[in-house]
């Protein structure tokens, strides 16, 4: 695909409009286009622009007005309580009781089951992966196709707990025998969850460094990495301070392994090193 053709079919590109194997064809011109990837990017931002200024317009709005008359007339619709326990009904009574009989049954047996994304896959450590693929998401949907609600914001402006994180992640990957071009830096959420996002290009793949805090999940061990293979990703995933990093790319599961092991000593100095300005007032007592 040539740049010609890219700008062509952008647009159905960001819409999801596009055939499995343009889609293809699409993902692996941005790979080695950096001015198509500019090109992208502003026309992400622009769409992100439209549908902000579209749902917060005073003219999108319902008007209270409206939404309390359609509660009125909803209530007023609504089925009598004894229309189902009259004497000329009650076979009415007996299948609304099967329905929602079988309808408690469904949602219990639903409610009991846990869900697709804790089960089964299990990394070697027996570590649950729900947390796994929401970092995956993120990469598929941020990294390397933006697809979601809530538009990225600067990790300065995010966050000042962040500010020298980026350079904590940028050191030692530039300084690492491999070559890893940085691409950009923001905080961005999916499904729930905030992610600080990091992006790379390393040989020829998009490459996510991710960290999100761990709230209520279990952290792993201290100098333990955990490796899971999904969908044709691989993931690598380390904790730090009650926070966990991910690395996700396409690239074969050696390489991905090898930037989370350069990435762990540098990412647990940055957050056990002494904070100066509490040293500072400590040193005054």
């Amino acid at each position: 695909m040539k740049c010609q053709d890219f700008r062509e079919v952008i647009d159905s590109y960001l819409s999801d409009e596009l055939l499995t194997e343009t889609n293809h064809d699409v993902l692996r011109h941005l790979e080695v286009c950096a001015d198509c990837r500019r090109a992208i990017q502003i026309r992400r931002s622009l769409l992100a622009q439209i549908r902000f200024a579209v749902k917060n317009s005073p003219q999108f709005q319902i008007r209270e007005e409206f939404s309390g008359n359609l509660r009125a007339r909803l209530k007023q619709s609504a089925i009598p309580k004894n229309v189902f326990w009259t004497s000329g009904n009650s076979w009415l009574a007996v299948a609304a009781m099967l329905i929602l009989t079988v309808g408690l049954s469904i949602w219990f047996v639903s409610n009991q089951t846990v869900p697709s994304a804790e089960i089964t896959q299990k990394t070697e450590n027996s570590q649950p992966v729900f947390l796994e693929d929401t970092a995956l998401g993120d990469h598929q949907n941020c990294a390397v196709k933006y697809n979601l609600a809530e538009e990225p914001v600067k990790i300065d402006l995010a966050s000042a707990k962040y500010a020298n994180l980026r350079q904590a992640i940028l050191l030692p990957l530039q300084n690492a025998a491999d070559r890893y071009e940085f691409l950009e830096s923001h905080t961005c959420k999916y499904d729930g969850h905030l992610f600080t996002h990091i992006v790379f290009r390393h040989q020829g793949k998009t490459l996510s460094v991710l960290l999100t805090d761990l709230q209520n999940y279990q952290s792993l061990k201290d100098e333990e990495i955990v490796k899971l293979a999904a969908s044709g990703y691989q993931l690598a995933r380390f904790d730090a301070k009650n926070q966990a990093f991910f690395v996700v790319s396409d690239l074969p599961q050696t390489e991905n392994l090898a930037t989370a092991e350069i990435l762990m000593n540098s990412v647990r100095q940055h957050f056990t090193k002494p904070d100066k300005a509490k040293l500072a007032v400590l040193a005054k007592f």
